[in-house]
């Protein structure tokens, strides 16, 4: 990869420095910022030309509507996310007097997004979460290096192979991780070529469009009181409670009655969960995990059927709709949130093709039907290996969907050595210091047995400070995680305990998962 013409196509901004005289330092910051480094040459060209701040304003407002994915409504997504990434970058990126979107892996980020994942292998990183170091991986004297890996759906388009890497280095210990010309990386010059132009949907656009906002209508005078009762409330509509295929009730009872699963060859995992969202309303999501040894595939034609009866067995709701399996690293998962009130329920979920049941899963639900948005909460621990910024505006009750990024919980708990483990959870108004901000400690506990010898394996982590992240768009929804890479452990069963300790307001929570990690 010519790593030195990805960076001076990326920076751009060296080569109009020519024309800022005449502008005001805050457009000149702009033309020198991370836009500079999704504009066209098309682009790089008319804004050597912007000789007056009202030129640049012109400008910069057709810059973003030319990349505008709903350009009939005033709102543009692409610049929100844009914006979100360079502001992600300069929080966490910045080192010394190098503000983050300037930085490498700036850069990196805000074109392509957020990695699947990031494989660490520098000298500090495993000592400090307590689990060891693995010299082969970079410990010692070694500079601390990092992989960013992308194996999105769409990688191959964007880097023209299914996974990409990107290698940055360390080499003087100081946080500056820059791209390793050493390394072999995926070709970013290709890659954003790529990116900068699918970016821009409206490639004709040559004004701003206008909106016109309608006024609302004045509300109708307010009829007097009736003499005998208040309005009625609007009626609840009422859950489907039977399925429209039968086969896929006897299913269900089968499923239910047999002593050994029919399905044992095609098994499939759930994970369920509760949240709320930003206006209280509440929500459980479900995501079924489907390994690739049930041989389907993002492109079978599926059901996703479910039927789910409460503590004397009375049916208080079915699903039953097409399904479309999302790739997962080398899995699949379907996923969808439902709404239930209170209780305790029998869950049972499966995947039916041609109207013939596939695979199935049973589990049990304690529900809470509702969660106070005042009040502190902290959710399950989700334990993934594919944690990935959404392509498309997040809806309030999206499934495993935290302010734009997406969880996909690993219901199996089946890793691999060459896994990075990413353990996660949601805050819910967690307590404020002096300065309003959360202040959260992570404690990490580890054991286990090596399935070989059957060695105890036990491993501690001191608590230390969290990184505690505001989630976009629902205001007191902080989400917490990080990766823990298993090529230092066995293959065997273990136990992952998160101690997690809010300071702000002296509140512990304790959290614990089972996972198993094979070869």
């Amino acid at each position: 990869m010519n790593i030195k013409r990805f960076l001076s196509t990326a920076v751009l901004v060296t080569a109009v420095a020519g024309n800022l005289l005449a502008l005001t330092p805050e457009h000149t910051a702009w033309g020198k910022g991370p836009a500079s480094y999704i504009m066209t040459k098309d682009e790089q060209a008319k804004w050597k030309a912007v000789k007056t701040d009202e030129e640049a304003e012109q400008f910069v407002a057709l810059f973003w509507a030319r990349r505008d994915p709903t350009p009939t409504t005033p709102r543009n997504e692409f610049r929100e996310e844009f914006e979100a990434r360079v502001k992600y970058t300069d929080e966490q990126f910045t080192a010394g007097k190098k503000i983050g979107s300037q930085t490498d892996r700036g850069r990196v980020f805000i074109v392509f997004g957020a990695p699947s994942k990031v494989q660490r292998s520098d000298k500090k990183s495993l000592t400090e979460q307590g689990f060891g170091t693995n010299p082969e991986a970079g410990g010692g004297d070694a500079a601390a290096r990092q992989v960013w890996v992308y194996e999105s759906p769409n990688a191959k388009d964007i880097f023209g192979t299914p996974i990409a890497y990107v290698n940055f280095i360390d080499q003087y210990s100081r946080n500056e991780f820059v791209i390793d010309r050493a390394g072999r990386s995926a070709d970013l010059t290709r890659a954003t070529q790529y990116v900068v132009n699918k970016a821009i949907t409206q490639p004709d656009l040559t004004a701003v469009p206008t909106y016109t906002t309608q006024a609302a209508p004045a509300p109708a005078a307010a009829p007097a009181p009736a003499a005998s009762t208040a309005p009625a409330a609007a009626p609840a509509v009422a859950a489907k409670t039977t399925f429209s295929t039968a086969a896929y009730q006897t299913a269900v009872d089968e499923f239910r009655a047999a002593k050994t699963s029919p399905y044992a060859s095609k098994a499939i995992y759930s994970t369920w969960g509760e949240f709320v969202t930003a206006d209280g309303t509440y929500f459980v999501p479900v995501s079924l995990y489907v390994p690739k040894a049930t041989g389907l595939t993002a492109d079978s034609s599926l059901t996703f059927f479910g039927a789910i009866t409460d503590e004397n067995g009375k049916v208080v709701q079915v699903v039953e709709e097409p399904a479309k399996l999302s790739a997962t690293a080398n899995d699949f998962y379907y996923d969808k949130s439902l709404s239930l009130p209170a209780g305790k329920y029998k869950a049972t979920f499966g995947l039916a093709e041609a109207g013939k049941p596939v695979s199935m899963v049973s589990t049990d639900m304690t529900l809470a039907g509702t969660i106070d948005p005042a009040t502190p909460r902290i959710s399950q621990l989700l334990l993934s290996n594919n944690i990935y910024p959404l392509q498309t505006p997040q809806l309030p009750n999206d499934p495993f969907a935290f302010g734009g990024v997406k969880v996909v919980p690993k219901a199996d708990r089946v890793f691999s050595q060459t896994d990075e483990l990413w353990y996660f959870f949601e805050m819910l108004n967690p307590g404020r210091n002096d300065q309003g901000l959360p202040k959260v400690q992570i404690k990490l506990d580890l054991e286990g047995k090596e399935a070989g010898s059957g060695r105890p394996v036990k491993a501690s982590q001191p608590p230390r400070e969290a990184e505690v992240n505001e989630l976009r768009g629902v205001p007191g929804h902080y989400g917490v995680g990080s990766a823990i890479p298993l090529a230092n452990f066995e293959p065997g069963d273990y136990t992952l305990k998160v101690k997690v300790i809010d300071t702000a307001a002296s509140k512990t929570y304790n959290l614990s998962q089972d996972f198993k990690i094979v070869k």
